[in-house]
């Protein structure tokens, strides 16, 4: 099939599920779809049937037409497009069923030039990771693995601030969609209820003080039963276990893509000014004791907040302020 044709038969079977989706449980005539999709009823069929491979529940009736009673839960471009509202972020999504990692994918697509805001995301990862080369343990289909790649015209030191910028989108729309308690926890983690529910990783490629791309990976417990993973199960949690029932993850997943591009697009005009203060509001880690471990150093203190650029200032045991900078460290409670 030539890629024209390809392209055109895409076109025509998201046409015809955008009409199923806004008559979501009515029935509409195989005419109907025909003339939307400006293909004959037979063509209809066939992309029916195509629909029902990828897991949309479709009833037919020769009488009634189509009927689209339930959706798969599987973070399809063609669902999340749908009904997308965003300036940059997400406006080209590469979807995978199972891949290595969604960082090393975005990674690989900014050199070859992808647009500002390209989304990956896998239903599963092989290698998927955290900082630290710390690896990211999820079960296919049901979390939140993506990553989006962004060009901001920042120097290096303020990469940081892409971290908080995600770290922001996903404590509002975790607070919004489940109404928990939901902090963040320096430099990258959210937690309610003191334990992890996501984690974000921030790579980026510069040259002296320019940067090129950034990609800012975020991996979101949402359906994850953390108590049958005896490894995490006293550390992580999910939104589900949270909340009391499964959650949507695509009602997620598009309020996490929205609420990105809404605080991106007020980035790329300031370059992320005043971002410390607004993170600030979740953190859990203001005013609290602790323990700063990189390799065998250990610092203590008084986490007084982040500067500008998302460094910690500790009040050290000595009584003076130290900026901590974000690396291969660790932060834990004393």
């Amino acid at each position: 099939m030539s890629v024209i044709k390809e392209a055109e038969n895409t076109r025509n079977k998201d046409s015809i599920l955008k009409v199923l989706m806004d008559n979501f449980g009515k029935s509409v005539p195989g005419k109907v779809l025909a003339e939307v999709s400006g293909i004959s009823r037979s063509g209809v069929w066939k992309h029916i049937a195509s629909l029902r491979k990828e897991g949309f529940n479709i009833k037919a009736g020769i009488k009634s037409g189509y009927k689209l009673n339930s959706i798969p839960d599987r973070l399809l471009p063609k669902l999340i497009q749908q009904s997308l509202k965003t300036e940059v972020v997400g406006k080209r999504i590469e979807y995978y069923e199972i891949i290595d990692s969604t960082n090393a994918v975005a990674k690989d697509l900014a050199l070859k030039g992808a647009p500002d805001g390209t989304v990956v995301i896998a239903e599963n990862q092989t290698k998927g990771k955290g900082r630290m080369k710390r690896s990211w343990l999820s079960l296919p289909g049901e979390n939140i693995l993506f990553s989006v790649i962004f060009y901001p015209n920042i120097s290096t030191d303020l990469v940081f601030r892409l971290t908080m910028l995600a770290s922001i989108a996903a404590v509002r729309v975790v607070r919004k969609i489940c109404k928990v308690d939901a902090k963040i926890k320096w430099p990258n983690d959210l937690y309610i209820n003191g334990k992890k529910v996501c984690g974000v990783l921030t790579e980026f490629s510069a040259d002296f003080d320019s940067v090129h791309y950034t990609v800012v990976g975020i991996g979101l417990n949402v359906n994850f039963n953390t108590s049958k993973n005896r490894e995490i199960e006293n550390i992580a949690t999910s939104l589900m276990e949270e909340c009391g029932e499964k959650i949507s993850r695509l009602s997620v997943f598009t309020a996490l893509l929205e609420e990105l591009d809404l605080l991106y697009n007020s980035f790329i005009k300031t370059s992320g000014e005043g971002l410390e203060k607004e993170w600030s509001k979740y953190s859990m880690v203001v005013n609290r004791k602790v323990k700063i471990i990189s390799g065998k150093e250990e610092k203590c203190g008084v986490a007084k907040g982040i500067n500008k650029s998302g460094h910690l200032i500790l009040l050290n045991e000595n009584g003076q302020e130290e900026e901590i900078v974000c690396g291969d460290l660790s932060l834990r409670f004393n």
